[in-house]
């Protein structure tokens, strides 16, 4: 113990030290070393001389065991953590996070199940490879594209309503009522090669624009084609270029004459392209009526023949109907006119010419007082489901009532305007009755009956299409 004690041991002491000991490579005192595999030496920690004589303690054994077990979860999560700089803050880091070893997942497989109007994915369903690729086939308004053509609008009445930003309720109106008479769109629709040649024609192509939208769900995308639609009427007619309140029946009739103005280039241009170009406002509204002037004094006449696209009826006081609005316009009336023969009364009378295949009356519930002041006439009218309309040529003609206009509200300063139109897939004689009531992007069914007696005090533009 002396010569151990003084620094002196024997070579036999210090094996039975190792022995007892961790194995070490290599002693600091000895000279000698254990060989080792070719392997690059790591650095170890040192360890005191009375471990090397006397061997570690338990309690020193759990604390390296514990280091080493600590190394190795640090190993494994130096792979998943970054080693942040010094100078990181939450707020601003230039340092891009490292990507993350994604692990490779089995993609999720769908089936199409048809619900109602719309198809939807159900998860958890095995489909074929062929039926995976229908699914990524399937467009975006799949819904509008799968049902058939005539229970289209009646499944999807709910998108057929136009959004309104900035007062536009009347023009919504307006279009509604138009889209209700499907001989005009179609008109428009299959001469689309004529009048897309000439850049006049820019209301015919707003026009479809918005009707292409029409079972759309983006709103976005219909406020952007209904402001488009109201800047190329308003092209013609500045009197709608802003975004007041305005009359729909002196927007419809803007828009209606102007489709009309361009009809005569637009069949210059057919005739180029060898085809035939026919105006849709002239073949669907349009028509003709003769007004006959009778002197009182000498019986002279004068005839002269007008064309109009719609008729504007005066209102009937108290309970009057449509029928008798169209006989009072219809019948002779006293007109003040000096003749030849020095009579100053003359006696007027219309009568028609030809018969459009839609009708549009307009009631005038505006009108002046003496004290040039504007109101509106709530007066009730009763609103004929069928109309007959006589003709000196033909006789007469039947129509049915397909669409209005109405204004909602009491005065002439403030109101709103609203549009009531059958489904054009259900023919006027058909039991079902089907309507809808258009407001603006809301839109509910109903029915001819109740839209004829709901709307006796608001009725304001009404369509009759002619009966076959």
């Amino acid at each position: 113990m002396f010569r151990i004690c003084c620094g002196e041991r024997s070579v036999q002491v210090v094996s039975v030290a190792m022995e007892d000991s961790m194995p070490i490579e290599s002693s600091p005192r000895s000279g000698k070393s254990i060989e080792s595999p070719a392997v690059t030496p790591k650095k170890e920690k040192k360890t005191p001389w009375w471990c090397k004589l006397f061997g570690l303690m338990p309690v020193q054994q759990k604390k390296e065991q514990k280091v080493d077990n600590d190394q190795t979860t640090n190993t494994k999560n130096k792979k998943k953590k970054l080693k942040m700089p010094l100078w990181f803050s939450k707020r601003r880091c230039q340092v891009s996070p490292a990507q993350e070893e994604t692990t490779s997942k089995k993609p999720r497989q769908y089936t199409l199940i048809q619900k109602e109007d719309f198809l939807v994915p159900k998860e958890g369903v095995k489909t074929k490879p062929e039926e995976d690729k229908k699914v990524n086939q399937v467009p975006k308004e799949t819904a509008s594209t799968k049902i058939p053509g005539k229970h289209r609008r009646h499944e999807q009445f709910k998108n057929l309503g136009f959004p309104n930003p900035a007062q536009n309720c009347y023009m919504n109106a307006c279009l509604q009522s138009l889209f209700t008479m499907e001989d005009f769109v179609n008109s428009i629709n299959s001469q689309e090669q004529v009048w897309r040649s000439i850049p006049e024609a820019r209301v015919l192509r707003s026009f479809m624009e918005v009707k292409k939208s029409y079972f759309s769900q983006d709103k976005r995308l219909k406020v952007k084609l209904l402001t488009a639609f109201k800047t190329a009427v308003s092209v013609e007619a500045p009197e709608f270029t802003d975004f007041r309140q305005k009359d729909a029946h002196e927007f419809l009739t803007s828009v209606l004459e102007q489709v009309r103005s361009f009809a005569p280039k637009l069949r210059m241009t057919a005739t180029s392209m060898g085809k035939t170009y026919k105006c849709p406002v002239e073949s669907n509204t349009t028509f003709k009526m003769e007004n006959t002037r009778r002197c009182n004094g000498c019986g002279a006449e004068s005839k002269r023949e007008e064309v109009f696209t719609n008729l504007s009826l005066d209102m009937v006081p108290g309970h009057g109907t449509v029928e008798e609005m169209l006989i009072n316009y219809l019948k002779e009336t006293n007109l003040e006119y000096r003749c030849q023969c020095g009579s100053i009364s003359s006696g007027q009378r219309s009568s028609f010419t030809t018969l459009p295949s839609v009708l549009v009356l307009h009631l005038k519930r505006f009108s002046f007082t003496p004290t040039y002041r504007l109101i509106k006439l709530c007066d009730p009218v009763h609103l004929n489901r069928d109309l007959v309309v006589s003709e000196p040529s033909q006789g007469g003609c039947c129509y049915s009532l397909v669409s209005m206009i109405n204004h909602m509200g009491t005065t002439a300063e403030s109101g709103h305007y609203i549009c009531d139109g059958i489904d054009p897939d259900v023919k006027p004689e058909d039991p079902t009755d089907r309507w809808f009531t258009y407001d603006d992007a809301w839109v509910t069914k109903t029915s001819g009956a109740s839209v004829c007696n709901n709307r006796k005090k608001s009725a304001y533009v009404l369509f009759y299409k002619k009966l076959n």
